[in-house]
């Protein structure tokens, strides 16, 4: 009932990807995710060298026989690994799937085709899908204002974007920002996506190594308690509204430059918080963190959603 030209390309039972997220997308996450029949990609930059990097992936294959991805930042400075080291490291393991975001992969789009990976680029902005496709992408994912993490400066919301991009693509399109249901997978595919990714909503789930604390603050947020941070450096983030990143703000509005902001915004802070229940940092998430109010596991979320899913085309029906 859900196939799409995406489950059939990647070979995924769903058409659902779980976002990926800089130090919690780890082999233990994402097998999870595949075994639960969704797209899952490895978070590579958390990884101090090529050679953590590598024992990552085997032990992600030994986890799970499923399709899966890996992630590759394209931000400046975002990874230990370089880039053309990271995607050689991809092709030598046989990955066959890879993802990039955060600036243009056109230098890179000639050592993903010669390695056969598939290539995914996530962006914000419909004129960005439509150079992705046009350097010859074969997945584009593009996420709307609503989302956790880096949604375009421009701030247009999903429901503006996701049909404007679907409608102008020709290749498979996944979209993102507002989707935490089985009823908002079926706005998405009615929308002319291929498939969603929900980020926020997996934060929320047994495998997901963010600390205890945290998941209950989570649960606790309303959807209105989340702001954007770093527009003033050109990076806005979508995070949730806490003491810390009102701190940020506030900095922001007194015109502090990168330096000055670095010891707030920093990775190293961003982990230390997921990881030890700390408060004080930035916490991606998106709106839809209103609505994560359990802590399943990763299978039992994909089966709730799957069965809403099926449910609201019934009742349309």
């Amino acid at each position: 009932m859900f196939q799409t030209r995406l489950t059939e390309m990647l070979g995924i039972k769903h058409p659902l990807q779980c976002g990926t997220m800089m130090w919690l997308s780890n082999a233990e996450f994402v097998a999870a995710a595949a075994n639960a029949g969704v797209l899952a990609c490895l978070a590579s930059a958390m990884y101090p060298d090529a050679q953590a990097l590598k024992d990552e992936i085997a032990k992600l294959r030994g986890l799970t026989d499923q399709p899966f991805g890996v992630n590759v930042s394209l931000f400046p400075g975002h990874s230990a690994v370089a880039v053309d080291q990271a995607l050689d490291i991809l092709a030598e393991a046989g990955v066959k799937l890879v993802e990039t975001a955060g600036r243009s992969p056109e230098p890179h789009r000639p050592r993903i085709q010669q390695a056969g990976m598939l290539h995914l680029h996530k962006c914000a902005r419909l004129r960005d899908a439509l150079k992705a496709q046009k350097l010859g992408v074969d997945i584009v994912a593009v996420v709307g204002a609503e989302c956790g993490g880096h949604p375009s400066m421009d701030q247009v919301t999903t429901m503006v974007l996701a049909p404007q991009v679907t409608a102008a693509l020709e290749v498979p399109v996944i979209v993102g920002g507002g989707f935490c249901d089985g009823r908002t997978l079926v706005a998405g595919l009615a929308l002319g996506a291929d498939a969603v990714l929900m980020g926020t909503r997996f934060l929320n789930t047994e495998e997901c190594p963010v600390h205890p604390d945290i998941k209950e603050r989570l649960m606790a947020a309303a959807s209105d308690q989340t702001l954007i941070v770093q527009q003033s450096i050109g990076s806005g983030v979508r995070v949730l509204d806490n003491d810390w990143a009102r701190q940020v703000l506030a900095l922001e509005e007194k015109g502090a430059g990168l330096e000055e902001l670095l010891p707030y915004i920093s990775g190293q802070r961003t982990k230390s918080s997921w990881l030890s229940g700390d408060p004080d940092a930035i916490m991606a998430c998106g709106q839809v963190v209103g609505s994560s109010k359990s802590t399943p596991t990763i299978a039992e979320l994909v089966g709730s959603v799957m069965e809403q899913a099926e449910a609201t085309l019934k009742r349309l029906a």
